[in-house]
């Protein structure tokens, strides 16, 4: 009976362990890894649309570090 109560208590806390983990992984990564699956049309670059585009992409970055960091 100790070994059944044993075996439970063993599997209770995997399952309850795997269960906190993958809370904390959508909790902390859930609103970034949505970000790597959002398809992004191809630009064609030159030198003039370069600069803009690096632009626009750190400020893309930043608004999202932002509304993560408020959330």
């Amino acid at each position: 009976m100790q070994m059944v109560i044993t075996f439970m208590a063993v599997v209770g806390g995997m399952i309850f362990s795997l269960a906190v983990a993958l809370l904390a992984e959508e909790l902390i990564f859930g609103q970034v890894i949505r970000v790597f699956f959002v398809r992004q049309t191809v630009t064609e670059k030159t030198e003039g649309n370069a600069k803009a585009q690096r632009r626009t992409t750190m400020l893309a970055l930043r608004n999202l570090l932002l509304q993560v960091a408020w959330e």
